[in-house]
């Protein structure tokens, strides 16, 4: 991402009318009307720039992009008005889709939001463009409370010795399955699974056992048709941080060898759990052809609530998306374990401030209380998002829990082993790359080692182009 930057004023050729006019303001006789302007416009920024001067209030702008997590938060900032009678927040809500150009537009245009839902893939960028403000001497003068927080998600938003926002909220991955589809095959809640790169594992072999084709074969049985399936076991697609990321990590491998690094899944570790997840589309034929699935949103909610695939990995964010779209009873497992045992992507939102916010003070106190045990009870007892401070996050369990909705296998795994999400900038530009060469190798047009070259490649191109442009 680049900012529309000014150019130096020595760069700039001064048209002769505008030279001319100036020279009229140089005349003797205009002095004093040059220092009367002079001083309304410097006024007039002052009384623009800070609201709670002229003994008015305040007002912020807070931006997010979820509508639904929104009414909870939107509850909070009811609070946070009632304690703080000087400060307004409006909240903005914008798409995803449109979110992240939205805020691009606003910071080349210096009017962006005081304060705004802030996500890793950008984060890189924006701390290297210096549009977010440093929060490191107003943490440490205030007396805020790190350790309240889990620590992975605290380092994602800290960059060069300085913390860049606190954390909102977090996600992790987790199995989902078709209760009634398990019930009628006579088969066992999956709440243990484990995979290997050789044989495939306890994984495999149920997904075979869940696979039906029209006949009502199996995989592993003769005569079985893979293009008339009528259901399917697992689902692997191309999807990053719901599958391959989880898999890479839980075989020992790396996606990004450290923060603000260089991709290198091309390595051995990395290449057998890419090879693995596409082995069981093209070669073990227990889940659905890249044809259904390429570029489909959401697909892997949508194949699971039509009881086409009856195993799914998801992200805690899509728990409500599922009950939504599944008629049927469903049950959440722990990830299966990998030949490194269990490791999700733990990825997390954090609340940052506009580095040319108009009012850092106001704004401060905002991230403040976002950030508080006050107000992430508050939306995290509502059954909005995991909290980021640990002692919290067991009340989002508690709210799903009423609902008939188990959903501690995602607190569990939180406490456990946990990957990041990439952390580099242009990683926008390098996973779009990636993510249309992996089309190629999961349709099987391109074999894996073949395509996952081409993609570090090309991903680290893009992540170099960045930084040679920032």
């Amino acid at each position: 991402m680049q900012f529309a930057l000014w150019p130096r004023r020595s760069a700039i050729s001064e048209p002769s009318s505008w030279t001319n006019s100036r020279k009229k303001w140089l005349r003797p006789f205009n002095w004093f009307a040059l220092s009367m302007s002079i001083f309304m416009v410097l006024t007039g920024f002052a009384a623009c720039g800070s609201a709670s001067s002229s003994g008015g209030k305040v007002n912020l702008t807070y931006a997010l992009w979820d509508p639904t997590e929104q009414v909870g938060y939107q509850q909070s900032i009811n609070l946070f008005m009632k304690q703080h009678p000087n400060i307004h927040v409006t909240i903005e809500e914008t798409p995803w889709a449109q979110y992240w150009q939205k805020l691009d537009t606003e910071f080349a245009a210096n009017n962006a939001p005081d304060v705004f839902w802030d996500h890793v893939a950008y984060f890189p960028q924006f701390a290297q463009e210096g549009v977010l403000l440093d929060l490191t001497q107003q943490i440490q003068q205030d007396k805020v409370d790190t350790s309240i927080y889990y620590p992975s998600l605290l380092k994602q938003f800290y960059y060069q010795n300085k913390y860049y926002g606190l954390p909102k909220d977090w996600d992790t991955v987790a199995l989902f399955y078709n209760k009634d589809i398990f019930k009628k095959m006579g088969l066992p809640a999956p709440t243990d699974l484990t995979w290997n790169p050789t044989d495939g594992g306890t994984l495999l072999k149920l997904a075979q056992q869940l696979t039906v084709d029209k006949n009502g074969l199996h995989p592993t049985q003769a005569g079985f048709n893979a293009n008339a399936v009528k259901q399917y076991g697992f689902l692997s697609y191309n999807d990053n941080q719901e599958l391959y990321w989880d898999f890479i990590a839980e075989n020992g491998g790396q996606f990004m060898n450290k923060p603000f690094g260089q991709f290198n899944f091309n390595q051995p570790k990395s290449v057998e759990a890419l090879q693995f997840l596409v082995n069981l589309i093209t070669k073990w034929h227990v889940s659905p052809p890249a044809s259904e699935t390429n570029n489909v949103t959401n697909v892997h909610v949508q194949l699971f609530g039509q009881s086409k695939v009856a195993m799914i990995l998801a992200g805690s964010w899509n728990t409500a998306n599922v009950v939504q779209q599944a008629n049927f009873p469903f049950g959440i497992a722990p990830l299966p374990s990998g030949p490194q045992g269990r490791i999700t992507v733990m990825n997390g939102l954090a609340d940052s401030i506009y580095a040319k916010t108009q009012h850092p003070q106001e704004a401060w106190e905002l991230e403040k209380w976002l950030a508080s045990s006050e107000s992430q009870q508050i939306v995290t007892s509502g059954g909005y998002v995991w909290s980021g401070i640990q002692s919290i996050a067991p009340q989002y369990a508690s709210y799903w829990q009423k609902k008939n909705v188990d959903v501690s296998p995602f607190l569990q795994e939180a406490s456990g082993k946990t990957t990041s999400y990439p952390i580099t900038p242009g990683y926008n530009e390098a996973s779009t790359k990636i993510n249309d060469i992996f089309n190629d190798m999961f349709l099987g047009h391109i074999p894996v080692q073949q395509a996952i070259n081409q993609a570090v490649q090309q991903g680290n191109a893009a992540v170099q182009s960045s930084a040679a442009g920032s």
